[in-house]
């Protein structure tokens, strides 16, 4: 049984937060394409203790590209041109407009090769560092009083139940 109610709705309410100022990053970083990245950030928060006793609320990230979103791909220099079937579906899941008198795979092709010659750059669209940080700080304004209000429960519990109160009273 749980004696922390109050700190455990905290620490799970706080798992809910930092996953919303991911997707809010995310969106505002304009990195959403598919979505899946959003629907990969996963919330558990057990209501049984683990094997050491703690409840712990875990915030998984599933999708395997979201560090590279989050800290950028290495700079890819000139050299061998990059599939053009990727760049086609990048182009439609982004609804890039295609220049007059090109179609998509033209300009998938024309994009690859400028890839080819040119390199491409590091960019990186950080969601996760944020968002944690922001988790934290919210943690931390608000344990204190969960802590209070956990004692406070407890502290009534334990008096209302104890025989030598009843006699008293």
């Amino acid at each position: 049984m749980n004696e922390f109610n109050e700190l455990t709705k905290l620490q799970k309410q706080t798992g809910q937060i930092i996953k919303g100022k991911m997707i809010e990053n995310l969106r505002n970083n304009r990195s959403v394409a598919t979505g899946n990245l959003i629907r990969s950030i996963v919330v558990d928060s057990p209501e049984e203790p683990n094997a050491q006793g703690n409840l712990e609320t875990v915030l998984e990230i599933k999708a395997w590209y979201a560090e590279l979103v989050d800290k950028g791909i290495d700079p890819r220099g000139p050299g061998r041109q990059p599939p053009i079937e990727p760049i086609e579906q990048w182009i439609k899941r982004k609804s890039i407009s295609v220049p007059a008198g090109l179609t998509i795979e033209q300009f998938s092709f024309a994009i690859a090769k400028k890839v080819a010659k040119k390199g491409q750059r590091k960019r990186a669209y950080p969601f996760i560092q944020s968002a944690v940080k922001f988790g934290e700080e919210f943690f931390e304004r608000r344990a204190n009083e969960a802590i209070g209000k956990d004692v406070t429960i407890d502290t009534t519990i334990i008096l209302d139940s104890s025989p030598y109160l009843k006699k008293v009273r």
